[in-house]
């Protein structure tokens, strides 16, 4: 295995230990939920995600991500833009979420609400928020040792923390397009992991800026075309562009570009409406794939029926 050190600075500076604050995905198409809390409850159905994302394999010490999510909707009566009696409806959820850069990791635990809320016929608009903490530690079976068997001088001086976590968003829905604004660290925090040193970090507020729209060919496909927009400053906007080809709501391909990063190849499916299965694959493209070999991400999920005798309904996107 090829061996890089990505995080020497990062044992002096907090500023450079943050420099990856938000996670990384590549298959938020499977749960914009990860990027925006107004999105949960939007589908007539309870639905739980896991995740894993292994990123730049063969590079010690990049970034592994783990997750599990769920929301449901509170109070929603049908999952038709059709029905006329259409009314407002709640969304409660949650998610954990563990993040490992090198020996250091950060372990987000937040809860959610959202309120969703017809304007038209066939359009709704969602408010949500998430709220929790993260705790920044090391993992000790990561850390490396000195000759005389203690922990070795770079990490003696590293401690954990914890910070409140809060995120907003806005989502806007119907049946053929959606698009959503959100961002999270509000409470912009402090981040000073070392005991020693007066540098300290700031946990920056991130922007998220999404939209799609689905057009459909005949009974059986969709074609879904979608970006996220991010922002944090100082560093430059980032972009992906994607599209999700799917069929009869069970089975979709997709591909992905990342402005200078990453073109992503996925894959899908839904079994019996209820277990979900996806898989994305990033083909890096700046120099770091000189020494990798690529980033593997895995989502499972299940969606559990909101009305009794009801099997869940196709999602929406």
């Amino acid at each position: 295995m090829k061996r890089i050190l990505l995080l020497v600075g990062a044992l002096i500076s907090p500023l450079l230990l943050v420099a990856q604050q938000q996670e990384q995905y590549s298959m938020y198409m499977m749960n914009y939920f990860l990027v925006n809390p107004a999105e949960g409850g939007t589908d007539d159905f309870i639905d739980i995600k896991a995740g894993y994302r292994k990123q730049w394999m063969d590079v010690q010490g990049a970034p592994t991500t783990m997750y599990i999510s769920g929301h449901a909707p509170i109070g929603k009566h049908s999952n038709s833009f059709d029905d006329v009696k259409q009314l407002g409806h709640h969304g409660a959820g949650g998610a954990i979420i563990r993040d490992e850069i090198g020996p250091f990791s950060v372990t987000s635990v937040k809860a959610s609400y959202s309120y969703h809320l017809p304007v038209a016929k066939d359009f709704m608009i969602s408010l949500g928020a998430f709220a929790g903490v993260k705790n920044y530690g090391l993992n000790q079976s990561e850390l490396e040792w000195d000759q005389d068997g203690g922990i070795h001088s770079d990490y003696s001086n590293l401690r954990s923390q914890t910070t409140p976590d809060i995120g907003v968003g806005i989502w806007g829905y119907s049946r053929k397009y959606f698009f959503g604004i959100s961002t999270f660290q509000l409470t912009g925090s402090k981040l000073d992991l070392n005991t020693v040193s007066e540098m300290e970090g700031t946990l920056d507020r991130h922007f998220f800026f999404t939209a799609g729209y689905n057009f459909e060919f005949g009974d059986k496909w969709d074609l879904v075309p979608s970006f996220v927009v991010k922002k944090v400053a100082p560093a430059p906007y980032s972009v992906d562009l994607n599209a999700k080809l799917r069929y009869d709501h069970n089975y979709w391909l997709g591909i992905s570009y990342r402005h200078d990063d990453a073109v992503i190849a996925m894959a899908g499916l839904t079994i019996k409406k209820v277990f979900e299965i996806g898989y994305a694959y990033d083909f890096t493209t700046t120099n770091i794939n000189n020494y990798s070999a690529g980033t593997h991400e895995f989502v499972l999920g299940l969606r559990f029926p909101n009305h009794q005798h009801t099997p869940p309904p196709p999602q929406i996107w």
